[in-house]
């Protein structure tokens, strides 16, 4: 394309310059020797100059050339390349030649020149051998750093610097001919140098064309070697389609590999058909007859009138395709199948995959959420909790489990899964997240429900007990007057095996409840000695009743062993155990129990002197319901279910328990527990708001989660007199009462880290603090208006914890506590649903000449509060209209509250308890009221009444 345009130029500089020679003619002899001088002059200048620009020409091609072979890595681009090498060598000499009558430059110019040149080709040669040994990037830092830029610049300087001075002398020529002839002359001087100029510019012109096209020749020949090639090579099988509609193949026949025209020419003239009115690509697959192989066909026009067309055998692929949606359907079966949620993502958030169970969470389907992000899905708030922790292990390996998650899906229904995730990484290098959800709905609403049935039997089989137990303790303590000798047999045989029901019932809900891990434990360090000083006097009515001796074997008086167990569980083992052993062992036999320390841990041991445990039942002591012999079980009383919990208890303290046993020499159980660390310095500081106070001001503790109502509570107690410290969770609670001498304790009804009602029956079921006075304290919390910093709230003192079954003398005793010595008829409200129990309480306390009055449901409670006030309530938590805490709010507005004993057969509460003492907010005290409320409820408490001396301002 750009031959054209040289040759009419030149053509046109030929004839313009025979114009000016035939206008230059009529110039005289007078002139025509300075002239010729003077055009020798500048021929040989121009001459110089020309040389120059072609050396510099060649030099340029060679930096040309091996800079785009180096960009693009095309052979073509070194055509310019080669061709400066060979006329560089050429151009050299010329530059010499047309030099060798000047005084400049001299031969260190042209040492200069050679040197720079030879590292010019050195260093293009290394940029193009670099390119195709190493690649772009090293071929390009290389051309960077080579210094071939600096080279250039210095050849363009020696270059420059010739032509610059023989344009300088060409100068002075012209300036020299000006000087010597006319002006008229000047005109031919012009005119022979624009002939020059323009014979100079038509040889390059013609040069150039001739270089052009020798090289499109030689692309020409190089494109039609490489089409035979690539023809041959290619897998595919070619066709052109003249205008007449003749095929012809392209590519070499091969029947193997492609079908003949003459078979596939049928529809190759039907797509002709098609594309004779349009320019674009028609595409199609065809079969053989035999349908053997299959043919991708593609045509296309060449805009010349003809088609080309290529056959491409995809038979493989179409069988890869087939095989590869087959596995598709394969998967989304198998997915949909399953009844578990399971979902793909990659590190963009895109689910890839995913199965209708997990779809249904949207109430969607999988093509409906397959290729969209979470943030793109109508719903997808809902799926927030199971696309958590992903970004971890797309940065990582292993997995992520999640025991329990919960959300509501798309028709409402609440949901709680399991959740795994793993990372998945594929060939590319991409990395997905795997996450299957199994729904756990069923089991948590199946163990929901088992709670819900474990705390109604413990209701409702408790209740009933009470009431057998208390009215069969009643008859065999004389209540109704002299029993007969015939009778009295059947009364103790039914009191006994009332007895025997009550460990049975709480058995079974002891080991429900260690196997649902809702036992609670309260772990503190305690001296083992003293622990197991303890059981031996618990137990020693039980073995009086055999005949057995208790004995104790323990180190050094001096020596401390401490462990960390739950005092009221420790109990409970040793009680275990040693029951087992004294009803084993013969009457007047010894029981003794063993303590030895081998510095890392403890071991407990318990000898009984019984026939031995048999060898074919040893394996199976430890289970439920598991007893040796059913006769002696049933001679012996028992459940079959103590060792069970006592093995339960043992490990949840983190201990082991086993046993060593000879027959007709007696078995030995022990329990290993680890030793408690040495107890470091009390910090009571960090516990405690306020410093430890004197011994002769009465210490309470406040355990309230709001440390601000907390701090303000125990400084307007301070101002009333009283010593305080403040605990802001339950476990800290612990720490103080065990770490100081503590007078009172006010409980906040919603702690953080326990339940309020769990705490407070822990602390009544322990000896130490079963008098202590406690009373359930709301603060209002603290409001930010003009009431801001004022103290607000209500108390109700809580006297003890009483389970059902429960024992008649110990109510007995509670309630003689409360009894004021004032003179007047103690009233007693008793809140309760079951009649019987009423009945039954109200015929227990006739001796104390006082006045009983029942309540069913909670209705009737508030309205017989309403009507007149009580010494005393005793309040069972589980009513038919809501739970008996809910009273506390109105005994609390009562002035001064009376104390409470709460009668219930739960142990603690349920696992979504509504038994958390959160209703007592609704009495409102000022600070001054409120600490003056709590110092007259403290003033009257009943059992363990703070001694009037060690009050301040009483």
């Amino acid at each position: 394309m750009s031959a054209k345009p040289a040759i009419s130029w030149h053509s046109l500089a030929f004839l313009f310059a025979f114009l000016v020679l035939v206008a230059l003619g009529w110039q005289g002899k007078r002139t025509q020797e300075a002239v010729l001088a003077t055009n020798q002059s500048v021929s040989h200048s121009l001459e110089i100059i020309t040389a120059t620009q072609e050396m510099l020409s060649s030099l340029q091609n060679i930096e040309t050339g091996s800079r785009g072979f180096v960009l693009t890595g095309e052979q073509d681009y070194l055509e310019p390349y080669e061709l400066g090498l060979m006329q560089l060598e050429e151009h050299r000499r010329a530059l010499q030649m047309t030099l060798k009558d000047r005084e400049y430059p001299d031969d260190r110019w042209f040492e200069e020149l050679d040197r720079n040149i030879s590292e010019r080709l050195i260093i293009a040669a290394g940029n193009i051998q670099a390119r195709r040994d190493a690649g772009l990037q090293a071929a390009a830092e290389r051309l960077k750093q080579a210094g071939g830029k600096q080279i250039m610049e210095n050849l363009r300087a020696l270059l420059d610097a010739v032509e610059q001075r023989e344009r300088l002398l060409l100068a002075t020529s012209n300036r020299d001919l000006s000087e010597t002839i006319e002006r008229s002359r000047q005109l031919a001087v012009i005119g022979s140098l624009m002939v020059a100029a323009l014979f100079l510019a038509a040889m390059w012109a013609i040069n150039r064309n001739l270089r052009i096209r020798q090289a499109l020749a030689v692309k020409a020949q190089a494109g039609e070697a490489r089409l035979g090639a690539l023809l041959q090579a290619i897998p595919d099988n070619l066709y052109a389609i003249g205008k007449q509609g003749r095929i012809t193949a392209l590519s070499q026949a091969n029947d193997s590999r492609a079908p003949a025209p003459a078979a596939i020419e049928p529809l190759l003239v039907s797509l002709q058909e098609q594309a004779d009115n349009s320019l674009q690509l028609h595409q199609t697959t065809w079969c053989e007859v035999d349908c053997q192989r299959t043919f991708e066909v593609r045509l296309v026009p060449t805009g010349l009138g003809d088609h080309l067309a290529i056959a491409r055998d995809v038979t493989e692929l179409q069988r890869s395709r087939d095989t590869l949606e087959d596995q598709k359907v394969f998967l989304r079966r198998v997915v949909d199948t399953d009844e578990n949620m399971i979902f793909v993502r990659d590190d963009q958030g895109r689910f890839l995959l995913c199965n209708s169970a997990f779809a249904t969470l949207l109430d969607s389907r999988p093509e409906a959420i397959e290729g969209h992000r979470a943030d793109e899905l109508a719903g997808a708030q809902r799926l927030l909790p199971l696309l958590q922790g992903e970004a971890d292990l797309l940065c990582g390996s292993g997995e992520l489990r999640i025991t329990e998650v919960g959300l509501t899906d798309g028709l409402g229904q609440e949901r709680w899964l399991q959740v795994v995730k793993r990372p998945m990484t594929i060939s590319s290098g991409a990395c997905y997240v795997v996450t299957v959800a199994v729904d756990m709905s069923l089991r948590r609403r199946m163990e929901q429900m088992k709670t819900e049935f474990i705390s109604t039997v413990s209701h409702e089989l408790r209740t009933p007990l009470t009431a057998i137990r208390g009215a069969l303790g009643m008859l065999v303590g004389g209540v109704a007057g002299d029993i007969g000798d015939s009778a009295r047999p059947l009364l103790d045989i039914a009191h006994k095996n009332s007895e025997r029901l009550v460990r049975l019932i709480n058995d079974i809900l002891d080991i429900e409840k260690l196997e649902a891990g809702r036992l609670p434990f309260h772990f503190t360090r305690c001296d083992a000695r003293e622990l197991a000083e303890q059981a031996l006097i618990d137990l020693k009515p039980y073995a009086d009743e055999y005949g057995i001796s208790l004995a104790l074997d323990t180190p050094a008086a001096s020596t401390q062993v401490h462990v960390n167990v739950d005092p009221d569980r420790f109990a409970q083992v040793m009680a275990n155990l040693l029951s087992n052993a004294i009803k084993h062992s013969p009457a007047g036999g010894v029981v003794s129990v063993a303590l030895r320390s081998d510095g890392s841990g403890l071991e407990i041991g318990v000898q009984d002197q019984g026939p031995g445990i048999p060898e074919e039942f040893r394996s199976r002591i430890f289970e439920r319901f598991a007893q040796a012999d059913s006769s002696d079980a049933r001679k012996r009383g028992g459940t079959g279910l103590g060792l069970a919990i006592t093995r339960s208890l043992v490990q949840q303290m983190n201990g082991r328990i086993g046993f060593d046993s000879q027959q007709a020499r007696g078995t030995r159980f022990w329990i290993r527990l680890p030793l408690a660390p040495a107890e470091a310095q009390p910090n009571v500081a960090a516990t405690a708001t306020h410093p430890a106070p004197a011994h002769s001001a009465a210490r309470i503790l406040v355990l309230e989660p709001d440390t601000s109502a907390a701090e303000q509570l125990a400084s307007t107690l301070q101002q009333h007199g009283y010593a305080t410290l403040v605990a802001s969770t339950a476990a800290q609670a612990r720490e103080l009462l065990g770490e100081f001498s503590i007078q009172a304790l006010t409980l906040s009804p919603a702690l953080s880290d326990e339940d309020s009602i769990s705490f407070l029956q822990s602390l009544r079921s322990q000896n130490a603090y079963r008098h202590l006075p406690v009373l359930i304290v709301s603060l209002q919390p603290q409001r930010r208006d003009n009431d801001d910093g004022v103290l607000r709230g209500g108390a109700v003192g809580v006297i003890d914890w009483l389970h059902k079954p429960v024992d008649p003398s110990r109510v007995m005793d509670v309630v003689r506590a409360c009894l004021n010595s004032s003179g007047t008829r103690p009233r007693i409200l008793h809140v309760e649903d079951d009649e019987d129990l009423r009945v039954l309480l109200a015929r227990l306390v006739e001796p104390l000449e006082i006045d009983l009055e029942g309540a069913a449901t909670l209705a009737e409670a508030r309205s017989l509060l309403d009507e007149q006030r009580y010494d005393l309530a005793i309040i069972d938590l589980m009513l038919p209209d809501g739970d008996g805490s809910e009273l506390f709010d109105k005994l609390a507005q009562t002035v001064p509250p009376p104390p409470v004993i709460i009668f219930s057969a739960l142990d603690a509460p349920v696992h979504d308890s509504r038994l958390a003492l959160r209703q007592l907010v609704k009495s409102r005290h000022d600070g001054d009221e409120l600490a003056a409320l709590i110092q007259q409820l403290l003033h009257h408490w009943p059992p363990g009444q703070v001694q009037e001396s060690n009050e301040v301002n009483a």
